[in-house]
């Protein structure tokens, strides 16, 4: 399966992309984080402590994390704010907790203790848009985005954009 996140401003590159690769034939799931109501994580540690592997906080990351982990492809495309990624795809990332530490797996339709499953490694890539950051905001965010796939262990990398060269990369492929 092949995850795409959007924020509004990369939705329509977002839409674009998910017709494409619905055309080869795989599952696709497109989630506009714009239109979903996520929380941040509020680092209460519940998803350790009370509820083992599932987050305490009820909202769409529920519809979300399950495609997640079960996806061999995560793509995410962003506007890049203060170098990192934009607050609605910030509120996702930082729920990834749950997927990454390999003491949760996805059985039985959830998120449940237990060492991971999952081979081959998930595939993160991450398509920032830097119109209008300066070079030091798109060198942080290339290092955030390098240090989330090292500590999930994911394979992958981060591209950073304008959006018209973003458009032309699209109709290209």
């Amino acid at each position: 399966m092949i995850t795409i996140l959007t924020d509004q401003a990369t939705n329509s590159l977002g839409q674009t992309l998910y017709q494409k690769l619905a055309k080869t034939g795989q599952n696709i799931k497109l989630f506009c984080m714009d239109d979903l109501h996520v929380e941040p994580c509020y680092a209460c540690r519940g998803c350790e402590e009370k509820t083992y592997g599932r987050c305490v906080i009820r909202d769409d990351a529920d519809l979300i994390l399950p495609c997640l982990v079960r996806s061999e492809t995560i793509i995410v495309l962003t506007s890049i704010v203060f170098g990192g990624y934009s607050f609605p795809i910030k509120r996702i990332v930082d729920r990834f907790a749950l997927l990454v530490d390999q003491h949760y797996s996805y059985r039985k339709g959830e998120l449940v203790k237990g060492a991971k499953e999952r081979f081959p490694r998930t595939q993160y890539y991450v398509i920032g848009i830097h119109d209008g950051a300066d070079p030091e905001e798109v060198q942080a965010f290339r290092q955030l985005v390098m240090e989330t796939i090292q500590i999930a262990a994911w394979a992958g990398r981060s591209f950073a954009l304008s959006h018209d060269a973003l458009i032309r990369k699209v109709a290209e492929s």
